[in-house]
């Protein structure tokens, strides 16, 4: 007895394209913020940080609004911040502003793992936020 999985066509756009909605999202930050801090030297891009987490938060409440699934939304959170602290880095590094002198492997892959706990958490507070506003919003109809 074969059982055909059946995957409803919205899900199987809005994953992906909300995961690329993410990715260029963080990698567009980091290549404006870099270019800014490089030009700007007394803005350092360390202190980027609240913005950056900020964003983690929106791709997390605009998954929410394509995905509706909360391990979804982690996933989203967690892939883009992995492309982040990979492709995002090499972009600041190249750069200038992301340079770590005497950056090592472990410090390196520990920053990496790192961020993608705070993407997948920062988004699923998106999500957390999502869910109350799409209750009030049915409470008000």
């Amino acid at each position: 007895m074969s059982r055909t999985v059946r995957s409803s066509w919205p899900f199987a756009i809005a994953f992906p394209l909300t995961l690329l909605g993410g990715v260029l999202l963080v990698l567009a930050f980091d290549t404006i913020a870099a270019l800014i801090c490089a030009r700007n030297p007394r803005l350092a891009y360390r202190n980027l940080w609240p913005l950056q987490f900020a964003l983690y938060v929106i791709i997390g409440f605009f998954a929410g609004v394509s995905v509706l699934d909360p391990r979804y939304v982690g996933a989203i959170g967690a892939l883009t911040a992995l492309f982040e602290a990979t492709l995002g880095w090499a972009i600041s590094w190249r750069i200038g502003p992301g340079r770590i002198e005497g950056a090592t492997t472990s410090g390196i892959l520990v920053a990496a793992f790192s961020m993608v706990a705070w993407g997948f958490g920062l988004s699923l507070i998106g999500y957390v936020i999502f869910v109350q506003v799409a209750r009030a919003l049915a409470a008000a109809h």
